[in-house]
């Protein structure tokens, strides 16, 4: 599912990534850096598209060229990779003992360029068990001057021992007019579309520039607006995407991300939808079923 998720972003997000909205964590990082206070390892945990990959990327680009900048990306890598920099996603639906055995091998050579050698590990939540526990003993015994990345939706999606060996990380969510001037200083949007986008973004930039280009993105909005306030039926908008998956996860997280905006009305609702999500990354378990059982909860 993360795989074919970022497929559906990358044209949009092929561009620079502006840093949006992380002001304190850019000088809280940039302290700690200077200080030579960073931990041995974070996970970084929030919502989609709110800039946790984007932010890891400008950390290990500052801790190797001093400056704490945008980092541009193709395909979802560095367009000018960084010597010190490992990056590792799922593949097949899953990060595996092999990528964290590769990760332990990358993190025991001394860095060159850096303060520090630097391990992103994007969508850790799929980390099988086996891959899980070899991250948490290297946890226990952190390679000096290294540093190691989990970027997740939820801290709860990694087992409660590997959490406590990491520093956490939450992302919010930006501001309207945030995003609005990103879309206008990066990609020379016209005020009103941008502020108009702005606010359809729900706080996400990636999201925002999203809007920009993919239709796909705009009719999901736009039908789980739908079925939110009752104007089509969950019969219909499942048969909508029977034969799809991927869309079904994407609708998903469409759909806690609009009830997001009211965390405390829609807290029931919103953790049985990211409980499901997080049962989604079991192998053993029929993804499918949880996921229209997410949506016949609402």
């Amino acid at each position: 599912y993360s795989r074919a998720f970022r497929r559906l972003q990358k044209d949009a997000i092929a561009k620079t990534i502006m840093l949006v909205g992380q002001k304190k964590l850019e000088e809280t990082f940039k302290r700690l850096v200077k200080s030579d206070k960073l931990s041995h390892g974070y996970i970084f945990f929030g919502e989609p598209q709110v800039g946790k990959y984007s932010f890891a990327l400008s950390l290990a680009a500052f801790l190797e060229k001093g400056e704490l900048e945008e980092v541009e990306t193709v395909n979802g890598f560095p367009k000018h990779m960084l010597e010190e920099l490992l990056i590792i996603k799922p593949t097949d639906g899953a990060i595996g003992i092999d990528a964290v055995r590769e990760l332990k091998h990358f993190l025991a050579q001394k860095p060159v360029k850096s303060k520090s050698r630097v391990a992103i590990l994007d969508d850790a939540h799929m980390l099988t068990s086996q891959a899980e526990n070899a991250i948490l003993k290297i946890g226990e015994e952190p390679p000096a001057q290294s540093l190691i990345i989990l970027i997740v939706p939820s801290v709860d999606s990694l087992m409660r021992t590997l959490q406590s060996r990491f520093q956490k990380i939450y992302f919010q969510r930006s501001s309207a007019e945030e995003i609005s001037k990103m879309l206008e200083d990066k990609y020379g949007i016209e005020s009103k579309r941008a502020k108009d986008i702005a606010k359809l973004s729900l706080g996400r930039p990636g999201r925002a520039v999203a809007f920009l280009n993919d239709e796909k993105a705009k009719e999901r909005f736009r039908t789980v607006v739908a079925l939110l306030s009752g104007k089509v039926s969950k019969h219909d908008v499942l048969e909508s995407v029977t034969e799809n998956d991927v869309e079904l996860y994407l609708l998903l997280t469409e759909i806690i991300a609009k009830l997001a905006n009211d965390p405390i009305k829609n807290y029931d609702i919103l953790w049985s939808i990211t409980e499901r999500i997080t049962a989604m990354s079991q192998f053993t378990v029929n993804k499918r079923l949880q996921a229209e059982t997410a949506i016949w909860t609402i």
